[in-house]
């Protein structure tokens, strides 16, 4: 029996399911893309929730920065076999789910429909059609960055080329066969490929909708793709075009009273890029380690952690990291890349170039929007790993839940910067144990999907 190409890819996923936001923006029953007709129809298509708002919250379950207070042996939930680094996430090849990898290739879906059937749409410009490709093209790379970076070695020039990543999809034909893993290297010039060819078509801005693309969206992608890529000079030239075509200003924290004023991600003029995880409103828990690195003053423990009492943090569990802000509203920090995120990219890359004055000034640029101005002092230090190592902890600070933590991980591993990570279980004893160099960096392949791929290999 013929296996279409997502079903080996997604497994457990039927297609009704898969069409299933069709309902929501066309409002006539689910047939597939043969609804898709008119541009207005493929717009919408980039509208759907799965396209904008449909990244793997388990990804943070995976960081050094997050807690799992209850948990006990044996490990039956997914959550827990996540958080202590199981090999397999879900242990049934037949039931269970491919935990993280089934979100990005369901996103990678839509994304196929438009490149590939826009240019069939019955009305419409050239412009306006090749406008939405290069939105989808955008998308795509977004997706297959994470993709590499979760199922693929820290990118390293002498073994790029060999190390294995995922397949590189680009139909949106359910029928077409399954391809190989491509390597590492590959991944990467596909994404480089797309948000090269994407840049020219994306409009100009996108401060009506920060959910969907821009010419300022694309560089900043760009930009971290050549972070992770370890290229910091191109990083740098990218997070600056970035800045020099979108928006150039961090969000002041210092001159508001709360997460409240902070605003809808939707038109928030900080971002590039928006995106979020599906459960992007549930709290997280933060570690007791990760609460006491932070300086007192911070506004984001303010803003974004609930219970802070003395700041003394005695018990696990008890202060709760509310993505929407302590006090609720729309203060949810995006996924996707923001003026915050550019600025210490390019702190970062003229801290590994040594040029020292400049990576303290963008790292100021960020850090004094984040204290009292009042009790505010500038981090100095002439030591370029001391700079590096505070650039890094600021990213942390800056982007604790939001899917990054767990990859500047690999990247601070693949240096021999990391640290052992240890998870406890729910009487504070050592369950697992995460040692620097561990395989574990780069998740396995789900068995879900490699039952229906036998011949691909197994990550370690």
């Amino acid at each position: 029996m013929k296996i279409h190409i997502y079903s080996r890819l997604i497994p457990m996923l039927l297609l009704a399911f898969l069409l299933s936001s069709c309902k929501k923006y066309l409002d006539i029953e689910p047939k597939g893309v043969q609804l898709l007709k008119t541009v207005h129809d493929y717009d919408q298509w980039l509208n759907s929730y799965e396209a904008t708002t449909d990244l793997p919250e388990s990804i943070n379950l995976l960081a050094d920065n997050t807690d799992l207070t209850n948990v006990d042996l044996p490990l039956d939930q997914v959550n827990e076999r996540v958080f202590t680094w199981q090999a397999q996430f879900a242990e049934d090849q037949f039931a269970g789910e491919a935990v993280i990898w089934k979100d990005f290739y369901r996103e990678i879906y839509y994304y196929n429909t438009v490149i590939n059937k826009i240019d069939e749409a019955i009305d419409g410009t050239v412009a306006q059609k090749r406008s939405l490709k290069a939105e989808a093209l955008l998308g795509r790379a977004y997706a297959y960055l994470y993709l590499v970076n979760l199922y693929g070695e820290p990118f390293a020039q002498a073994a790029a080329a060999s190390d294995l990543a995922v397949p590189f999809v680009t139909s949106h034909d359910l029928n077409n066969a399954t391809p190989p893993r491509k390597s590492v290297k590959e991944i990467y010039e596909f994404i480089l490929g797309d948000l090269t060819a994407a840049i020219p078509d994306l409009p100009a801005d996108n401060a009506k909708n920060r959910f969907r693309g821009s010419k300022a969206a694309g560089y900043a992608v760009l930009a971290r793709t050549y972070q992770y890529m370890g290229n910091y000079i191109k990083a740098a030239e990218s997070a600056q075009l970035a800045l020099a075509v979108g928006p150039k200003a961090i969000m002041d924290f210092t001159t508001m009273t709360s997460a409240q004023q902070i605003g809808d991600l939707t038109v928030r003029p900080d971002v590039f890029y928006a995106r979020v995880s599906r459960a992007y409103n549930q709290d997280k828990v933060p570690t007791i380690d990760f609460l006491k690195s932070f300086d007192k003053t911070d506004l984001r423990l303010k803003f974004y952690y609930s219970n802070l009492r003395d700041y003394s943090f005695p018990t696990r569990g008890v202060v709760k990291y509310r993505s929407q802000g302590v006090l609720g509203g729309t203060a949810t920090i995006s996924w996707g890349p923001t003026v915050a995120e550019m600025e210490l990219i390019i702190a970062e890359s003229a801290a590994r170039a040594n040029d020292i004055p400049t990576a303290l000034d963008h790292l100021d640029a960020l850090r004094k929007k984040r204290f009292p101005s009042d009790s505010y002092q500038k981090y100095i230090s002439a030591n370029q790993q001391e700079v590096l190592q505070k650039i890094m902890q600021e990213r942390s600070f800056e982007f604790p839940y939001n899917g990054m933590r767990w990859i500047d991980m690999r990247r601070l591993n693949a240096e021999g910067k990391m640290p052992a990570v240890t998870r406890l279980d729910k009487n504070n004893n050592v369950i697992a144990t995460l040692p620097p160099g561990d395989p574990r960096y780069t998740l396995q392949i789900p068995i879900q999907v490699m039952v229906f791929n036998p011949s691909w290999t197994q990550n370690p």
